[in-house]
């Protein structure tokens, strides 16, 4: 049986309009296949703002249009909340969710993102 793949985009502390940059050219690098399968991981997140907001809808656009999959992996309390705010928490829950072996992007401000095998995320409902 043939096993697909995730990417896991683990989001810094401040994701912000340059951390959005990042996150898009990371995507256009690793969105290559089709029905892509990404987990955003947000547990790190303390501060997001417009750009960071902004930057997520454009993954999922860019998910949903190769008939992906994406969903959340964890959530920090202060991410939770903008989600909840903006409403984006409730987009999120219309993707299918999935369990597979994945790579990790982590986006860092100071260097640049890298690919690291982990365990499957475990699909977290987002509540404050």
């Amino acid at each position: 049986m043939d096993k697909q793949s995730a990417i896991v985009v683990k989001l810094p502390g401040t994701f912000n309009a340059s951390g959005a940059r990042r996150l898009k050219q990371e995507l256009k690098q690793k969105l290559s296949n089709e029905s892509p399968r990404v987990v955003v991981d947000l547990a790190n997140v303390k501060q997001i703002d417009l750009g960071g907001l902004e930057a997520l809808l454009t993954c999922m656009e860019e998910v949903a249009r190769r008939d992906g999959a994406i969903q959340l992996g964890e959530v920090s309390p202060e991410a939770a909340t903008m989600l909840e705010l903006t409403g984006m928490d409730e987009l999120f829950k219309k993707f299918p969710a999935f369990a597979a072996d994945v790579p990790t992007v982590t986006l860092s401000p100071e260097s640049v993102p890298e690919s690291v095998p982990t365990e499957a995320p475990v699909q977290l409902p987002v509540v404050a």
